[in-house]
């Protein structure tokens, strides 16, 4: 990725503070952890998970210092465990870091036993909606509700 911070961190993993954020993609940490990936003259926070994922970081009080609160497919594709110590960085977004393409392949976590339909238009609206400023890389997976 080469834009992360050289001064690391670590912190154990736990679950997503609160069912109800698994779907947003961020991942948790303490209010007082968070300031340690503050970019100046960026509003948002993001971790650089060595080569393997950068993700968005937002504060809950649920999460304890020390801890980085993450969904079941962040900790796969990361290859981690809850209780596992995982070494992170701040990562710093280059001027002008812009999507340049984005190839989606979506699967239905919750699968009922009709079969659905999706409006491509409209899913690439709820997309460009919710990642707008979020940074990700190749082949991460992301989790989102639609």
């Amino acid at each position: 990725m080469g834009f992360g911070s050289n001064e690391s961190t670590t912190m154990l993993v736990t679950n997503t503070p609160d069912r109800d954020l698994v779907y947003t993609n961020f991942a948790y940490c303490s209010s007082a952890d968070l300031r340690l990936f503050a970019v100046p003259g960026w509003k948002n926070f993001y971790a650089s998970f060595g080569d393997l994922a950068v993700l968005s970081l937002a504060a809950h009080e649920g999460t304890a210092r020390g801890q980085i609160g993450l969904n079941a497919i962040q900790r796969r594709h990361l290859r981690v465990s809850t209780g596992d110590a995982v070494s992170l960085s701040k990562f710093i977004p280059p001027e002008d870091f812009n999507l340049a393409l984005l190839s989606v392949e979506l699967e239905f976590v919750r699968k009922g036993n009709r079969e659905e339909n999706v409006d491509a238009v409209a899913l690439a609206q709820l997309i460009r909606n919710k990642y707008i400023e979020q940074e990700s890389v190749a082949s991460l997976n992301n989790l989102g509700s639609f």
